[in-house]
């Protein structure tokens, strides 16, 4: 299964947070590997194909 989205380090990303799926998180990639990608300062590991790539402009304009 290939992951159709393009990811690169830099990124904002939002995904559903391991203990809690009810929980949404957004945050930056700081590494991509073969079948999942680091997020940010508390490196969350997540698999490909179980996030979204969110476009950076939408973040500032809701953080208010």
């Amino acid at each position: 299964m290939e992951h159709k989205t393009k990811i690169t380090i830099g990124d904002y990303v939002q995904f559903s947070y391991r203990k809690n799926p009810n929980l949404q998180l957004t945050g930056y990639v700081v590494s991509v590997l073969q079948n999942t990608i680091v997020v940010d300062d508390v490196r969350q590991v997540v698999k490909h194909g179980c996030y979204n790539k969110v476009i950076h402009k939408l973040i500032k304009n809701n953080v208010s």
